[in-house]
């Protein structure tokens, strides 16, 4: 006989079958629910900005402040710092106008110093002989005028000025006792009236050897005694007597830079009594003071000294050789001492 089903059974498989059935249509209907949503237009982005609220609002008000003052501060600044260039760009331009100004100042005032340096015409004097040393030296303002060529010459009678300053440099000045006298009643007619027996006499009595040894120690190189002094007409046929230009100027200004100490101040003095007026103090004024010592020899006139007149005082030195005329060349020699006093 066959197998037969039990009724129970063939129910809970009806069941079952319902159940899946139910679990299809609820998963199905899910599905779609969730397909349409998901399907749905995406919001488009806003563009409008959103209303500020009262603390953005307040951020964005401080923010702006803070903005205005730092343009304004920037403003400042930048007024402030072109205010300081224009203001230094001012001082850079006046110190710039004063440096020039005073460059030009300077300029005028060497321009003005060149136009009053004046000149001595010396074209009669450098005529007058053969040979020419002259030169002037003015002792405010320090200049001088010099023909340059110094070199050793014949001394004439101005040797005997480099013998004053050796006596008088000796113990005793000129208090010395020589053959009964004292040394001044030797050294002024030797000095003011060119006495060769006077000069004789202290050659003599101090030896050229010793004479000579102090006018090299004394930085007057070129000035030399070789001989004794002989009358103006004897023609000199032995070694001579010699002195240079420079060493005359030299003299000249130690004595008239010591003029307040002794022995120069009593150099002076006998040189201001000089009488032989024929050169240097030929054409001046007879109030100008002049201190000094004339010289003559065969073809030689010289003349050297100190014209100390009040406003521009001057040490002058003139000697000459190659003589062919003594009139002319004394009258050059007073000419240009004349035109010295005139230079301002």
């Amino acid at each position: 006989m066959g197998k037969h089903t039990d009724p129970n059974e063939k129910s809970k498989g009806k069941y079952v079958v319902i159940g899946l059935a139910a679990l299809l249509l609820a998963g199905g209907a899910y599905f779609g629910v969730t397909r349409v949503f998901n399907n749905s237009p995406e919001k488009p982005k806003e563009t409008v900005t959103a209303k500020d609220t009262p603390s953005s609002s307040r951020e964005k008000t401080a923010a702006s402040s803070k903005k205005k003052a730092a343009k304004k501060t920037t403003t400042s600044s930048t007024k402030k710092a072109k205010k300081k260039k224009t203001t230094e760009s001012s001082k850079k331009k006046k110190t710039k106008e004063s440096s020039t100004s005073k460059k030009q100042e300077s300029s005028e005032k060497k321009s003005s110093t060149k136009a009053k340096k004046k000149n001595l015409d010396v074209t009669a004097l450098t005529q007058s002989a053969g040979k020419v040393y002259y030169d002037v030296y003015y002792f405010k303002d320090k200049q001088d005028f010099s023909s340059k060529n110094s070199e050793q010459t014949v001394a004439a009678n101005v040797i005997e000025l480099f013998i004053m300053d050796y006596a008088l440099a000796q113990n005793d000045g000129g208090n010395q006792m020589i053959q009964d006298k004292k040394l001044t009643e030797w050294l002024t007619p030797m000095i003011q009236q060119n006495d060769i027996n006077a000069t004789n006499v202290l050659i003599d009595h101090y030896g050229m050897d010793k004479l000579n040894e102090y006018f090299k120690a004394q930085g007057y190189p070129d000035t030399q005694i070789n001989r004794r002094m002989v009358d103006i007409n004897v023609r000199i046929t032995e070694d001579d007597n010699y002195t240079s230009l420079n060493d005359c100027m030299k003299l000249l200004k130690k004595i008239y830079d010591n003029r307040e100490k002794e022995p120069q101040k009593n150099m002076l003095e006998i040189l201001k009594g000089q009488v032989i007026r024929t050169k240097i103090p030929q054409k001046l004024p007879e109030n100008t003071a002049v201190a000094n010592i004339t010289g003559e020899q065969q073809n030689v006139e010289n003349d050297i000294g100190l014209v100390l007149t009040e406003d521009n005082p001057f040490a002058i030195v003139v000697l000459t050789k190659e003589v062919t005329d003594i009139v002319k060349t004394r009258t050059a020699i007073a000419d240009f001492s004349l035109a010295a006093t005139k230079l301002k």
